[in-house]
């Protein structure tokens, strides 16, 4: 399953779905009030956006995230493997 960055109008189970759901909880832990509903909509689409726009920052910048891959050996009877990381592809 891919990652879903989200919109206004295909918001759920996606990162922008999850930044709207901590936004409410530390706004529930900072005003001891829960989030009001006015501006929901508004709140909504600047989430999808700023997901929208990480998701693309990530395509385009895939192949610098990550260098190098270890495999460790938790046994104890092999030897860690590290191999160079020359392509990486996101599935977002």
């Amino acid at each position: 399953m891919a990652l879903k960055a989200g919109t206004v109008a295909n918001f759920s189970s996606s990162l922008a779905e999850a930044m709207d759901n901590a936004f409410q909880q530390e706004w529930l832990a900072l005003k001891g009030i829960p989030l009001p509903t006015q501006g929901q909509d508004d709140r909504r689409m600047l989430f999808a956006a700023i997901a929208q726009g990480l998701f693309v920052y990530l395509k385009a910048n895939e192949d610098l995230l990550i260098s190098t891959l270890t495999l460790r050996d938790d046994t104890g009877i092999g030897t860690d493997e590290t191999y160079a990381v020359t392509q990486l592809e996101l599935n977002l």
